[in-house]
């Protein structure tokens, strides 16, 4: 930080102590310089102007430079702002306490010129680093912000609204736990009866992950249409062995996404699944039976290529619902590191069963929340519930 762009605040009661600062201040090319009497005009001129600097006396009538530095510290703004104490020799003991306070560095009257270049140097030297860090956190953070969006436009917002010939209802929601993560869902038709469904969740958290879920989507879609243009519907199965030869191929970082998918035909209520290292659904009946579908807990998806993966066929009855999950609803912690565990979930959905999609995942996630209180997620959540209504 340069001295001709350095904006520094001299607060002393004393005028030829204000006189002999700024004097000295200015050979050193300081310019920017401004001046205060007293506590109170020193904290009415740092709410109006920006300083990097602010020279402090300690002892001062009415506010003195302990009460100023206390405001300082609390304030928001002002807490960033560096403060060199200004005393007299024999007022060390004070000078201990508002370094204690936060001040950065102090002088001791008389003022010593080298002493005082040297620390008023080093003050701003240490807040334009800090500046600069400032402004690099802010860059990443509206980085960070756009990944977010762009990571949440990459699922469906839109899901398909039952109708007499087509009597399915979907609803989903992804909530990374950081700004951007590794949870997935997706809900897309592969053939004009069949809808197909996926909720997965990678090994990793943050960016990396984000960036495998992104490629695993894309995957996952690109192997489905390859399949449809080819004039045939793929099994469940068959979808779920090709993103993981894909995925394996060239996966140097030894990531890999747990993936459960299903078909569902819409005419008949017939779904057919593949798990690979999922958690397994449960299915809702409209009274409010919930159970989870019985089923073997394969390896995930990107480990190797060629893997078995468990797979099997269910039938909804009608009004019946199928709610697929990752691991960051059952592992949700409370402030005592408590999970929200299964037990939890059963409960829920059992309480929300017979309601539409939307009702299921919404009344899921409140009780997830409400659980675990003011705790910070710790981990990516994806929920997706689907009702065959005939």
């Amino acid at each position: 930080m340069s001295a001709a762009n350095s904006a520094i605040l001299v607060v002393d009661d004393n005028e030829d102590n204000r006189y002999t600062l700024t004097r000295r201040l200015k050979r050193e090319g300081y310019e920017n310089l401004t001046t205060a009497e007293d506590g109170r005009q020193a904290l009415d001129l740092l709410g109006t102007q920006r300083y990097d600097l602010v020279l402090l006396d300690v002892m001062m009538p009415g506010m003195n430079g302990y009460e100023v530095l206390e405001r300082m510290r609390a304030d928001r703004v002002l807490r960033h702002i560096p403060v060199i104490m200004i005393s007299a020799l024999d007022e060390i003991d004070s000078v201990i306490r508002c370094i204690e306070l936060g001040a950065e560095d102090y002088l001791s009257k008389p003022f010593n010129p080298t002493l005082l270049r040297a620390r008023v140097g080093a003050s701003l030297e240490k807040k334009g680093l800090r500046d600069e860090i400032v402004r690099a956190v802010q860059r990443m953070e509206r980085e960070l912000d756009k990944a977010r969006e762009i990571q949440l436009s990459m699922v469906p917002r839109e899901f398909p609204i039952p109708t007499a010939e087509c009597p399915i209802e979907v609803f989903a929601v992804l909530e990374p736990a950081r700004e951007t993560g590794g949870d997935l869902y997706d809900c897309f038709w592969i053939a004009p009866e069949k809808l197909c469904l996926a909720v997965g969740d990678v090994s990793d958290k943050g960016a990396s992950a984000a960036l495998y879920m992104a490629r695993t989507k894309a995957v996952l879609r690109v192997m489905a249409t390859a399949a449809a243009q080819a004039g045939r519907v793929p099994a469940a199965t068959e979808l779920v062995d090709r993103v993981n030869s894909e995925l394996s191929t060239d996966n140097n970082h030894a990531m890999f996404v747990t993936l459960f998918l299903c078909m569902v035909d819409v005419r008949t209520g017939q779904l057919e699944w593949c798990n690979a290292g999922h958690a397994a659904p449960f299915l809702l009946a409209p009274a409010g039976g919930v159970t989870a579908i019985a089923m073997g807990r394969s390896f995930p998806v990107g480990i190797r290529d060629p893997l078995t993966h468990a797979s099997g066929r269910i039938a909804l009855a009608p009004g019946e619902s199928i709610f697929l999950y990752t691991d960051g609803v059952t592992e949700a912690a409370n402030e005592r590191e408590e999970l929200f565990g299964d037990e939890r979930l059963t409960c829920a959905l059992r309480a929300a069963a017979g309601r539409s999609p939307q009702e299921i995942v919404r009344a899921v996630l409140h009780e997830v929340r409400s659980f675990a209180g003011l705790a910070p997620p710790s981990d990516d959540i994806a929920a997706l519930a689907c009702r065959w209504r005939a």
